[in-house]
């Protein structure tokens, strides 16, 4: 790989840090794809990028100044916390015993520290790519678990919260374009 020599110093470290960035997001919604799809483990991956979703967003609203950004990361806020309290009520439905997460695992905070670490004129930039490979992740993820889940109410939940998802994804891809 051939790394073009850049006179804008910030975006050749924007560049270098959406790299990285994209290559630690989490792999677990992409584990989740093989194999049988464990009502649990559904659980759990959903729970925790919800987490994720939910703190990602408020760092948004704190440190962007795009009114774009902001709108989306507020949505986002409202949309996965109404999607968590909709997966407490899936799991116990589809068997009582199925533990939901309450905070992020390492993989999730150590993203999260990440992104407020990244500076503040590519905090956009960098928000915006992290929110689009999540979203590609949930929505496989979701897609997968509706079609092949191993219980009733979760891939109930699952289907009815894939059209969601779908919607947030199309919704920051138009952002990455204008940011």
């Amino acid at each position: 790989m051939t790394i073009a020599r850049t006179r804008h110093p910030a975006a050749a470290f924007a560049c270098a840090l959406l790299v990285v960035l994209t290559a630690l997001l989490p792999q677990k919604a992409a584990a989740q794809l093989t194999g049988t799809l464990s009502g649990p483990r559904f659980v759990e991956t959903a729970a925790i990028a919800g987490l994720f979703e939910i703190e990602a967003a408020k760092l948004a609203l704190t440190r962007s100044r795009n009114e774009a950004v902001r709108r989306f990361a507020q949505q986002m806020v409202d949309d996965h916390t109404r999607i968590a309290a909709d997966l407490k009520r899936a799991a116990v439905a589809a068997n009582g015993d199925i533990s939901v997460p309450s905070a992020l695992d390492a993989e999730h905070d150590a993203l999260l520290q990440r992104l407020k670490a990244v500076p503040e004129r590519e905090f956009d930039a960098q928000y915006v790519a992290t929110q689009k490979t999540a979203h590609e992740q949930a929505v496989g993820l979701f897609g997968a678990f509706a079609r092949q889940g191993d219980q009733t109410a979760l891939k109930e939940f699952a289907q009815q919260t894939l059209p969601m998802l779908q919607h947030h994804l199309e919704q920051v891809e138009k952002i990455a374009i204008n940011t």
